[in-house]
């Protein structure tokens, strides 16, 4: 069954949130270039991982979705 847009949004959101934690933990800080190719890095693995044929403009669409999720959740500040 395809993945909603609520489910990859949810799923990159909790992701962003546990990364922002995990960098807090290592006191790591990210420039916005580098959390803005972080953000694009995880859709793309998250767009690879799917097993779902979908179309070119669906898949940017999706990529989308998922990196204004992460960004949201890596910047959502709870730990």
């Amino acid at each position: 069954m395809p993945e909603s847009k609520e489910q990859i949004q949810q799923e990159a959101y909790v992701q962003g949130q546990q990364m922002k934690q995990w960098h807090d933990q290592q006191q790591r800080v990210l420039t916005q270039e580098a959390l803005a190719i972080l953000a694009a890095d995880f859709a793309q693995i998250s767009l690879f991982k799917s097993n779902q044929q979908v179309s070119g403009a669906a898949t940017h669409e999706r990529a989308g979705v998922c990196i204004r999720a992460f960004l949201e959740g890596y910047g959502s500040g709870l730990a």
